[in-house]
């Protein structure tokens, strides 16, 4: 998968556990009055957006890229024994008005996922699942489990970015990172590396790996 941007139109090719994670978000930054689902803390940069509703601040990609790896490795900080994985290219979602003027609000959702190769059991799946959030919550993260089947889980940190963790029918295991708003980017976000594909041509993220704790 590349790490080229993607328009917030064709967001159902990133998954339902991103467009999850960003309304959850939304939601969370609406109710506390702030602007957008920003991490526009110390460091945050940029010019003001043009157009209705485009945040004040813009974190810069090379910040952006870094919190959302340490999402991810917080994510499985507190996750004994020790799992499996590999990390997708980000993404950065351009975001749109909705309606009929239909234009660019000059920013930017980015995501990154991290897939879990270690098959875990079903009945391991909750086991997971509060190693997962007994982490974030030791960084002081806001966690909400959602009522589905799978579970899944999702956390917002007090910068505004977030995390979440979704366990697929298929048994396929996904922690996504988001941090926005994030510039529009034209072209590779991060440095591009090669993901695990298969012979079909779609990334290889089924769980192959068995451990003894976590596969029975």
């Amino acid at each position: 998968m590349s790490g080229s941007p993607r328009s917030a139109r064709g967001l159902g090719g990133l998954g339902v556990a991103v467009a999850v994670l960003a309304l959850a978000l939304t939601a969370c930054s609406a109710g506390a009055g702030t602007s957008g689902a920003g991490t526009s803390g110390a460091g945050a940069s940029g010019a003001g957006a043009s157009g209705a509703g485009a945040p004040k601040q813009l974190v810069p990609p090379e910040q952006a890229l870094q919190r959302m790896n340490a999402l991810l490795d917080e994510s499985l900080t507190d996750v004994r024994p020790a799992l499996r994985y590999w990390d997708d290219n980000p993404d950065a979602v351009e975001q749109f008005a909705k309606g009929l003027d239909e234009h660019s609000l000059g920013y930017a959702d980015a995501n990154r996922r991290r897939h879990i190769m270690t098959r875990i059991a079903p009945a391991k799946y909750d086991t997971l699942l509060d190693m997962v959030e007994s982490g974030w919550r030791a960084k002081g993260y806001t966690v909400t489990r959602t009522a589905s089947t799978p579970p899944a889980s999702i956390a917002s940190a007090p910068d505004g970015a977030g995390v979440g963790i979704t366990v697929h029918s298929s048994g396929l295991i996904e922690i996504t990172a988001h941090v926005s708003p994030v510039p529009v980017i034209h072209g590779a976000f991060g440095t591009p590396t090669p993901v695990p594909t298969m012979p079909n041509g779609n990334p290889d993220d089924v769980p192959k790996y068995d451990d003894p704790f976590w596969s029975n």
